[in-house]
């Protein structure tokens, strides 16, 4: 879950001139010229209303018009050729999950169900396999109206939003792993819970978080690079380390929603958490255990 900017293109200029290809008879054209003017109104609504889903509606086009669009798409011309470049302008973290990748591209409003987006830039997010994984959904209960987050627009991805709580009954051997939203004053905070149950949990967070604590347990300096391998003085000292390492994942991210910020956040703030990790590395730094056996 990350905010980035928006492409830097006239999508206007690039959807008009597509409709004049005469080159595109295959795919677009005539039907794109003949329904122009629909396409432009509906790339102004998506901008006045920022890619909010409650508040837009999809426009009937041809049945050709979709065709040639998708085809489009899928085979970038001259005039549309930017497509591939938010392709390849991928950040390190999936703005739509957080995760530490990303490989495709995501239609915010999908293309088969909104048609006339299909080659919008302002539609178009770079994300990981996360996009396949949503499918089509778009939008979850009115009463909260509940929705997928837009990168573009939702200014809350800046802050943090996710974290988790770490439970035990075996002193931490084996976690339980609750991820959810954080800020209940937030104006976006059912669509924020959403979002993470819809999209960023199906993306396998718990299982890449799980892998996480299995690596802490073994060596925590390893998984923490702050923290020194040396004995601590106190859980304040060992905090101190989280919390650097914390900050650095936030900015070498972009966002505080990153994978592993959230595993650090809910490290700080899960009960217990703190107590025992400053006694586990104090105790693999002098030899008490030996971690690969216990």
């Amino acid at each position: 879950m990350k905010k980035i900017l928006r492409p830097i293109i006239d999508d206007i200029q690039a959807i008009t001139d597509t409709s004049r290809n005469v080159k595109l008879h295959k795919t677009s054209y005539p039907h794109l010229s003949r329904e122009l003017a629909d396409i432009l109104l509906q790339y102004k609504n998506y901008d006045q209303h920022k890619g909010d889903a409650w508040k837009l509606t999809s426009t009937p086009i041809s049945a050709e018009l979709k065709k040639g669009l998708l085809k489009n798409y899928s085979s970038p011309p001259a005039t549309l050729k930017f497509i591939s470049s938010i392709r390849r302008s991928s950040p390190d973290i999936c703005p739509m999950c957080g995760s530490p990748s990303t490989s495709t591209l995501d239609h915010v409003f999908p293309k088969d169900d909104y048609p006339e987006w299909a080659v919008f830039s302002n539609n178009l997010v770079p994300a990981c396999d996360c996009n396949i994984k949503r499918k089509t959904l778009l939008k979850g209960n009115a009463l909260n109206q509940e929705r997928v987050l837009h990168p573009y627009f939702d200014t809350c991805l800046q802050t943090r939003q996710v974290s988790i709580v770490f439970t035990s009954h075996d002193n931490f051997r084996v976690v339980n792993i609750s991820v959810d939203a954080i800020n209940s004053t937030e104006p976006l905070y059912e669509s924020i819970k959403f979002h993470i149950d819809k999209i960023v949990k199906p993306s396998g967070i718990v299982n890449w978080l799980e892998n996480k604590w299995s690596k802490l347990r073994i060596s925590p300096s390893n998984v923490v690079h702050t923290l020194p391998f040396r004995v601590l003085r106190d859980e304040n000292e060992l905090e101190m380390f989280l919390i650097d390492a914390l900050g650095r994942y936030d900015r070498s991210c972009g966002t505080p929603n990153n994978w592993d910020s959230i595993f650090l956040h809910g490290i700080i703030n899960s009960p217990g958490v703190l107590t025992w990790l400053f006694n586990r590395h104090n105790d693999i730094v002098t030899g008490n255990i030996n971690p690969t056996l216990d």
